[in-house]
């Protein structure tokens, strides 16, 4: 039992560590462009605040036990499609798919941060839903307060099969083929987490991914205990096929178990039965021991290996043997490559023209509250074009126009594009109004796109609350419900257990 406790709490603890990692990747951006702009705490202080400069100094200080702060802040960063800490990639196998679905290759380094993944599932199987998904936590807590509700209230069991995660991750490799890699903001529940996040965070938005994270936490509340991470995530599917027979799994003793017992089925969030001896989607997450009667389970090594480590490496090996090439993820730049002075990101502004996909990303200044500084250009606007059928981006002639309404107030035309395959824009315009950039591709036969934009001068970013009260719910809900439902399950394991016992007499 008390293995088992420590598994459970290891990775509540884990799963918040890395919902903190994702917290301070997305502040990072800021701390990227403070120091770009000022180097100096006094400046960000007259900036943005104490609290601000507070904030830097700790920043420089942490990163600063690692090497330069700004080459360390640029050389780590992701999020949970692919990351790099510390120099080590990762990348999400259902990315990596995704991306050799669409563009027939890997580059060098979203290829090798597949190692670290892979070897974790086929050493210790789906431990990736116990410890390192940040979106399992909430769903962790709402399986909690759903039980402790069935008290009073009928809740249903769906279980429509787990053939259902393999078509949604089919489904979605096919609509990432025809439309694109932002298909899995809707389908992957942790991705959608750390949209949530960073675009709360660093932008003080609110992502359309929150709204995909509500539906699965739905799910999980309406249709079955973690629901989601049963039946509809496509990685935990496949992480389960990966890691059927890992090297270190759970074991009963045959001679312990009781018969007739079934608390360890009933507890078990992925709803296998390790009194069957059923294991094949076993997160190692240690609560099947802690309700165990008679102390009958383990994760012991296995003793005959399976050789699915040799076939996922030879298979890992013919299809990243085709060319790898390095690259930013489909040519997309990094907002911490900016070479400009501290803003707040309004919003991400798409459009699309035939083949050509437009990103407009607009930054309104908010630089030294001084009356001696005078910046007439206080709104930035960055664009990338990107070719949705060659995958390639579009850095050839164009006309940059913007337009407030008929009306058109800037018009620049490029003759290439700029740092980074962009192109930028900085004109004065009101801090509240509704604009629109106008667009000219002259090396495709003068194919035009009109991107309406709009710019608020609210002070005040709600999708920031939101995003850190979500966090502070993920948290409280988890470890509050935590004890009553144990103190339920151990009277209920108790229960069955007398009444076992005197069936046997």
């Amino acid at each position: 039992m008390r293995a088992g406790r420590l598994m459970l709490v290891g990775s509540i603890i884990s799963r918040l560590g890395v919902v903190a990692l994702l917290c301070a990747l997305a502040l990072m951006t800021s701390y990227v462009n403070l120091k770009q702009a000022y180097n100096n705490p006094r400046l960000v202080e007259l900036s943005l605040g104490a609290t601000a400069r507070k904030a830097y100094e700790v920043a420089d200080a942490v990163l600063g036990q690692l090497g330069d702060p700004m080459e360390v802040a640029q050389s780590n960063g992701g999020m949970t499609w692919s990351i790099r800490i510390l120099g080590m990639p990762f990348t999400d196998p259902v990315a990596a798919l995704s991306v050799l679905a669409v563009e027939g290759q890997w580059a060098l380094g979203f290829a090798l941060g597949l190692i670290v993944p892979l070897l974790l599932v086929l050493v210790f199987g789906r431990v990736f839903c116990s410890y390192i998904c940040p979106a399992s936590l909430l769903f962790f807590a709402v399986a909690r307060v759903r039980r402790l509700l069935g008290r009073w209230f009928y809740f249903p069991e769906w279980h429509p099969g787990r053939g259902l995660a393999w078509g949604i991750l089919l489904g979605g490799l096919g609509v990432a083929v025809i439309a694109g890699h932002g298909v899995w903001v809707l389908l992957l529940p942790y991705f959608a987490l750390g949209q949530t996040i960073f675009h709360g965070l660093a932008m003080g938005t609110l992502s359309v991914a929150s709204g995909s994270f509500f539906v699965c936490v739905v799910l999980d509340f309406f249709l079955g205990r973690q629901f989601t991470c049963r039946y509809v995530c496509p990685t935990g599917r496949l992480l389960g096929w990966l890691g059927q027979r890992p090297v270190f799994t759970l074991q009963r003793d045959a001679s312990r178990c009781i018969n007739g017992c079934n608390s360890c089925a009933e507890i078990c969030p992925q709803g296998i039965s390790p009194r069957l001896d059923q294991t094949v989607d076993c997160s190692l997450c240690g609560e099947c021991m802690m309700v165990c009667p008679t102390h009958c389970l383990s994760v012991r090594r296995r003793r005959r290996l399976s050789p699915r480590l040799a076939k996922a490496a030879l298979l890992f090996w013919l299809v990243s043997a085709g060319p790898l090439f390095a690259h930013h993820f489909k040519g997309l730049p990094h907002y911490n490559y900016f070479e400009n002075y501290p803003q707040v990101p309004e919003e991400e502004f798409l459009g699309q023209a035939g083949e050509y996909e437009m990103s407009l990303v607009v930054y309104d200044f908010q630089g030294i509250h001084s009356q001696n500084i005078e910046d007439p250009e206080n709104v930035r606007l960055f664009l990338l074009v990107f070719n949705l059928l060659n995958s390639r981006v579009y850095h050839g002639e164009l006309t940059f126009e913007i337009l407030d309404g008929d009306r058109v107030l800037l018009s620049k035309r490029y003759e290439k594009a700029q740092l980074e395959n962009m192109y930028s824009a900085q004109r004065n315009l009101s801090d509240t109004g509704d604009y629109a950039v106008r667009l000219t591709l002259h090396d495709d036969g003068g194919r035009q796109c009109v991107i309406p934009f709009r710019l608020s001068s609210q002070t005040t970013h709600w999708g920031r609350w939101i995003a850190l009260g979500l966090l502070v719910l993920i948290a409280v809900t988890a470890v509050g419900a935590r004890k009553a439902r144990l103190v339920q399950d151990r009277c209920e394991a108790h229960n069955r257990n007398l009444s076992s016992t005197a069936y046997t007499q």
